[in-house]
């Protein structure tokens, strides 16, 4: 039974963490009391201690496991995570370009979208053409586009706690695998979906919420699947994340590529599930 002793000027006070306990705890140490030399109360105390040695090393694995993601970025730390920190800036920078006079230019050369739109002869193609034509970047640079200072704060605040975790944990290069399939996918995943839904419509979508989804679920299924790699998310960062999969597609917060959200996310969770 789980018991705690606290000393006091005139003897000890006995705390039962269990009241259904409390009557056998009494009986024990009157009997105590009564006979302290009785053998059956020393291998009770190597029993206990047995118990709090293996208690303190569960606690301790534990603790080698879980980590606070506040230690794992303060600081720069760029040799850590330098595809994360690198995602990031390239965010940024590309979001303070869009509010600038090349705002137009820098959308135009890395969006992918569902139709391209000429001014003078109207709609050329159904989106793919300049990626069939050699154009392949934008199946990857539209997670660079961000439409709203919400949308890149969130984005990168998301990119930038689960990057960490994965990049500090299992490398560049398992990060950047995953980054990759996930933004091509979620991109891909998007664009037919709006091109179905809406086809014949010039559609605009960006962002690096596909790429943080697809985190998201690989970090998911680590901690499920591979909690000794240390990546084990609280369960209140996973019911949140989920809420806010399903909230944003309701419509309430306005157009989403939420296409990418769910690609991204199954992506992730593949990638972790498979224990890559």
């Amino acid at each position: 039974m789980k018991a705690r002793f606290d000393e006091q000027p005139d003897g000890w006070i006995v705390w039962i963490y269990n009241e259904d306990q409390l009557a056998r705890a009494r009986a024990e140490l009157e009997a105590y009391v009564r006979q302290p030399d009785d053998p059956r109360f020393g291998e009770g105390a190597r029993t206990a201690e047995e118990v709090r040695r293996n208690a303190a090393k569960l606690e301790k694995e534990y603790r080698k496991n879980f980590r606070e993601v506040t230690d794992l970025w303060s600081g720069l730390q760029l040799r850590r995570r330098p595809l994360t920190m690198a995602l990031v800036i390239v965010s940024i920078v590309v979001f303070l370009l869009q509010q600038s006079s090349l705002g137009p230019v820098v959308v135009s050369s890395l969006m992918f979208t569902t139709a391209h739109l000429d001014p003078e002869r109207g709609w050329l193609d159904n989106g793919l053409d300049p990626i069939l034509a050699g154009e392949v970047w934008r199946l990857v640079t539209p997670i660079f586009l961000h439409f709203s200072i919400m949308h890149i704060l969130f984005n990168v605040w998301a990119v930038t706690v689960e990057g960490t975790m994965i990049e500090s944990r299992r490398g560049t290069f398992r990060l950047a695998v995953l980054v990759l399939v996930a933004a091509v996918l979620s991109n891909l995943g998007q664009h037919f979906y709006t091109a179905q839904a809406d086809p014949g419509r010039f559609h605009l979508f960006g962002g690096l919420s596909g790429v943080g989804y697809a985190l998201f679920g690989y970090l998911w299924m680590k901690g499920q699947y591979e909690p000794e790699q240390g990546m084990i998310l609280h369960p209140n960062t996973i019911t949140t994340m989920l809420f806010w999969l399903v909230l944003c597609m309701t419509g309430l917060l306005g157009p989403i590529a939420n296409a990418a959200h769910v690609v991204g996310l199954l992506v992730g969770v593949a990638f972790g599930a498979l224990r890559f």
